[in-house]
């Protein structure tokens, strides 16, 4: 797994498949927290980066020290199969997807990112893995039956 490092807040880790579709999306992915779903907290995905995102460091697996550039703004730097991957949470989200693990794959017959992990959030995420915090409310939409993926599609 690729280890993202977000300046001050720890760190996440991107799966393989993760790292690939970022890629396919463009080479920028923004992860952000909203409101929204069965709980309180939406977790959402983005390829448009806001004004002041907090851009990560990318680690890949096999390399002993960060990848020159990849992460910092105005610059790609140089990935093991071209130009490097641009990762940010947003300074909401940061605190809590330390030690979390991101994925893209078939969750719930939708093809999307989600955190397959959260350790750093004290309770139950939600069983689509789209939401966090305390649950709200029976009437609350879930974010699978609307449909969202990438929020910017």
């Amino acid at each position: 797994m690729t280890t993202a490092e977000i300046p001050g807040h720890g760190r996440f880790f991107l799966t393989g498949a993760a790292l690939e579709m970022v890629g396919v999306f463009g080479g920028v992915l923004h992860c952000y927290l909203g409101s929204g779903g069965c709980r309180k907290q939406g977790l959402y995905f983005s390829r448009t980066l806001p004004r002041k995102p907090l851009r990560c460091t990318l680690r890949p697996a096999q390399a002993a020290g960060p990848v020159p550039g990849a992460g910092s703004a105005g610059s790609r730097g140089n990935w093991p199969e071209g130009p490097a991957p641009e990762v940010s949470v947003s300074h909401d989200l940061a605190p809590m997807v330390d030690g979390a693990v991101l994925d893209f794959g078939t969750y719930n017959k939708m093809q999307r990112f989600v955190w397959l992990s959260l350790p750093a959030v004290k309770g139950p995420q939600c069983s689509c893995l789209r939401s966090t915090g305390a649950p709200a409310g029976k009437r609350s939409p879930c974010l699978d039956d609307e449909g969202v993926g990438l929020t910017d599609l």
